[in-house]
């Protein structure tokens, strides 16, 4: 039971790879890639969640939990830009502007900013272009947030006193 937080964290790159090969696939593709995402996500929640039922000391895996996020979020956008449900030109420049600010800034926060419009791309997508996966995201959203409601008070919280640090800068 140690290792399955690790493993759940792990699980998110594989997600993630999966998503981005259904690019080739493409926009016929698009519920099976709303449905890893919230399996992904999914995982998000309950590595956290068993880490700290087990008081698991933090690995390597367990240091990179954010990144293995953010490989996710990026998963979804280049599916969408395969798939070509979102143009290109207009997403490269959303990207080469959020690497210029998180590298400049070197701040979960702005990483955090960037992300965050990207996380619901593939909600929005699919409420136009897959209904039916739409409304099975956001049901699960609604449970997630009632399953982890604490957890997501504390990012929000995280993000706002990081918010603060940064303008103190």
């Amino acid at each position: 039971m140690n290792r399955v937080p690790d493993l759940l964290t792990a699980s998110r790159g594989i997600i993630a790879l999966a998503i981005v090969s259904l690019g080739f696939v493409g926009p016929r593709a698009l519920e099976t890639v709303v449905l890893l995402t919230m399996l992904g996500w999914t995982t998000d929640i309950l590595d956290g969640r068993l880490a700290r039922r087990y008081k698991k000391e933090v690995t390597w895996v367990g240091e990179r939990e954010f990144v293995f996020d953010m490989v996710m979020v990026f998963a979804g956008l280049c599916y969408l830009v395969m798939a070509r449900l979102i143009p290109v030109t207009p997403t490269v420049i959303y990207v080469a502007v959020a690497a210029v600010f998180i590298a400049y800034f070197r701040s979960k926060m702005i990483t955090m900013s960037f992300a965050c419009p990207l996380s619901a791309l593939p909600l929005i997508v699919a409420y136009f272009n897959a209904p039916r996966a739409a409304w099975m995201f956001i049901v699960w959203m609604c449970l997630a947030l009632l399953f982890d409601r604490r957890r997501f008070k504390g990012v929000v919280s995280e993000f706002i006193a990081n918010a603060k640090a940064l303008q103190k800068r």
